[in-house]
């Protein structure tokens, strides 16, 4: 025989075989859940977390655009046609990243409208810049600035879409591991 087993003999009579107290079973849930992760969401903090990397990549991009007076441009010619393409091109893509980034889950609505807003007011400098080339027809440097936007703003998009991806996987990630 086991020196466990001895024991467990020795102290049979100690050993109650009566059931728990009453509530025993709702305590140790409450405790149980007390100890689990809690679920990690999207809050307001982060939401403006993200809003101030959109200001902050928007203010770069505009001061290097008004910066740059030569150098590197994108290579775009001339020719009104093969701007309209690219323009609708870039049109395009932000409008897929726009439908992915209202297809995400938030924590609340007014999250949701906050980035939504945040990414509508880029467009503000857009409009600027198509009046500019309204004013000026032809003139590549206005051209090279809106693919600039059109591309910057694709960046913008894709860090919030890679972010709330990341969130959303280490929630999934953790209730996993909270279920388990």
């Amino acid at each position: 025989m086991s020196d466990l087993e001895k024991y467990m003999n020795e102290i049979r009579d100690q050993l109650g075989e009566d059931e728990p107290a009453s509530g025993h079973l709702r305590r140790f849930s409450r405790k149980l859940k007390s100890r689990q992760q809690p679920v990690r969401r999207l809050n307001f903090r982060h939401a403006l977390q993200i809003a101030a990397s959109i200001a902050i990549i928007l203010a770069s991009g505009v001061v290097i655009i008004k910066s740059s007076k030569g150098g590197d441009k994108i290579a775009v010619t001339p020719e009104r046609q093969e701007f309209q393409n690219a323009r609708n091109y870039y049109v395009q893509q932000v409008d897929a990243r726009y439908n992915d980034i209202a297809g995400l889950s938030f924590d609340s609505r007014e999250e949701k409208q906050l980035l939504l807003e945040e990414l509508s007011e880029m467009d503000t400098y857009y409009k600027d810049l198509l009046k500019e080339l309204d004013a000026n027809p032809g003139d590549e440097r206005v051209m090279n600035a809106l693919i600039q936007h059109y591309q910057m703003k694709l960046q913008v998009m894709d860090q919030i879409i890679n972010q709330l991806m990341d969130l959303k996987n280490s929630n999934t990630t953790e209730n996993e591991k909270s279920t388990i």
